[in-house]
């Protein structure tokens, strides 16, 4: 049995489910961490846009898989909703909508939600997202334009409940449709622990539904999969230039030191003549900053994620330097203690924050 279980004096107990006072808190915790959804081959999401009309409708979000280039499409329905047995016909009909548009026709649509997130193409919003050096825009240009083409999209429908009658219907709509369509049916229930919110999301995989057709390979839209750890980043300081090598091993050593104080979790992309490292928070696929190896020292902050997760500490980035905290430029000195010093705090804001509501669920 999923769920959350308290340890009392008479033993273990299940807690539990609060329902969702709004359909919105489960809308806005979803955009916000699209990773708790545990779908089947672990993608990539990155979110593009909010309510973004398509066709007679109105998509809750529509994100793509940074690996796949292949467009997804929630929607969220609570069960106080009278009409999410329609949800079905919504998220297909939106499915229908973008498919064999062009990868132009389909930036139209979300350029003024892509706009709000700071991008002005899907490519440069995922690139952003992402954060590590990882994606090959062009690459990731091309399979999107494939997977629109052929109508390899993937809807997910998100609910806090699911009856048995949709569960059924989830498991036929597996059974019948074809390996280019993907749709996946997510309960998210929420506990009360203490005086935080607990999410616990849950794959349902209908017992009727066939078997699924294996994982398609990702497309060739990365240049390396990014790789726990600093080593690989270490390791490659002794290929750069002589004069580079110190400030590298001096960046490498501060943001060792905050991942030993659990601020950050440090990851290391290969690419093509150049090393990454990339300090994502903690049990997220994102940064705020990374570390390049890239014939010199460079220092690349991610300014949509620090204007997310450390708003307070961007306010004083801004004031002490004007227009250096920006998206995926190198700071003008890499080397700049007080710089650093309010990178640190920026991480330091962000894990503060994040001991407010916690998610959970099956991976």
């Amino acid at each position: 049995m999923t769920g959350i279980w308290h340890d009392t004096a008479d033993g273990l107990v299940p807690l539990n489910a609060e329902p969702f006072l709004r359909e919105q808190d489960l809308h806005d915790s979803i955009e916000r961490a699209p990773a708790m959804l545990p779908l089947r081959g672990q993608p990539r999401l990155v979110v593009l846009g909010r309510e973004v009309a398509l066709g007679t409708g109105y998509a809750d979000l529509v994100a793509v898989d940074a690996y796949t280039g292949i467009p997804v499409i929630i929607e969220v329905k609570l069960a106080a909703n009278s009409d999410r047995r329609s949800v079905f016909t919504q998220v297909l009909g939106y499915a229908s909508y973008v498919f064999r548009l062009t990868p132009e026709a389909f930036e139209e649509l979300l350029g003024s939600h892509l706009a709000r997130r700071g991008s002005s193409s899907i490519a440069e919003a995922v690139e952003t997202d992402v954060g590590d050096g990882s994606i090959d825009p062009a690459a990731f240009r091309v399979s999107l334009a494939e997977a629109l083409e052929q109508g390899r999209i993937r809807c997910v429908v998100v609910l806090d409940a699911a009856s048995a009658d949709l569960i059924d219907l989830a498991g036929y709509l597996q059974a019948v449709t074809n390996d280019r369509l993907d749709i996946d049916l997510v309960t998210v229930s929420a506990y009360k622990v203490g005086d935080s919110q607990v999410l616990v999301p849950q794959l349902v995989e209908p017992e009727q539904a066939a078997p699924q057709a294996p994982l398609r390979s990702p497309r060739p839209g990365r240049e390396a999969k990014p790789t726990l750890g600093s080593a690989l980043f270490v390791n490659s300081i002794d290929n750069a230039e002589p004069s580079h090598r110190e400030h590298l091993r001096r960046l490498c050593a501060w943001a060792q030191q905050l991942e030993s104080e659990g601020l950050t979790t440090l990851y290391t992309t290969v690419g093509k003549g150049r090393w990454i490292l990339n300090l994502r928070l903690p049990a997220q696929q994102r940064g705020m900053v990374s570390i390049w190896n890239d014939r010199g020292a460079f220092v690349c902050p991610q300014r949509s994620v620090i204007e997310a997760e450390a708003a307070l500490t961007l306010a004083r980035m801004d004031e002490r330097f004007p227009k250096e905290i920006g998206q995926n430029n190198y700071l003008t000195d890499p080397m700049n203690q007080e710089m650093l010093g309010l990178l640190k705090d920026a991480y330091a804001e962000a894990a503060r924050n994040r001991s407010q509501p916690a998610v959970y669920g099956d991976m």
